[in-house]
């Protein structure tokens, strides 16, 4: 008869326990579900902004390499005028002190000698 008591507890205890087993396995599914939809949605708004920065980035690339080119065109003026200011200081050389040009002559060489300084600087 206790034999009989203690199998009937185990019975409930058992279907007791089985019943919130099921329960907790139908909880834990609806989470993986949701779970699931959740990282769908992040694939989802993720692709978009990752071809929107590849986008991005080959515009700058764009950007960057047009503003190369620039600089070299201006580098190529100005090294242009440089070596047209030493042509002209170059042609004759006073050492009189009744020439005002030479003074001037020699405040563009100046110029010219800090502009190139500035933009190999400026390059580095």
């Amino acid at each position: 008869m206790v034999l009989d008591i203690f199998l009937i507890i185990l019975s409930i205890s058992a279907t007791v326990l089985c019943i919130y087993l099921i329960f907790t396995l139908k909880k834990l599914v609806i989470q993986m579900n949701e779970l699931q939809k959740d990282i769908k949605n992040l694939v989802d708004n993720t692709i978009p902004v990752l071809k929107n920065i590849n986008d991005v980035t080959l515009k700058a690339n764009r950007i960057v390499s047009s503003a190369e080119d620039y600089w070299e065109g201006i580098e190529r003026s100005i090294e242009n005028v440089r070596s047209k200011f030493s042509k002209l200081t170059n042609i004759t050389r006073y050492d009189g002190a009744d020439l005002p040009a030479r003074n001037f002559i020699q405040n563009i060489k100046a110029i010219s000698r800090g502009i190139s300084a500035f933009w190999q600087e400026f390059r580095k």
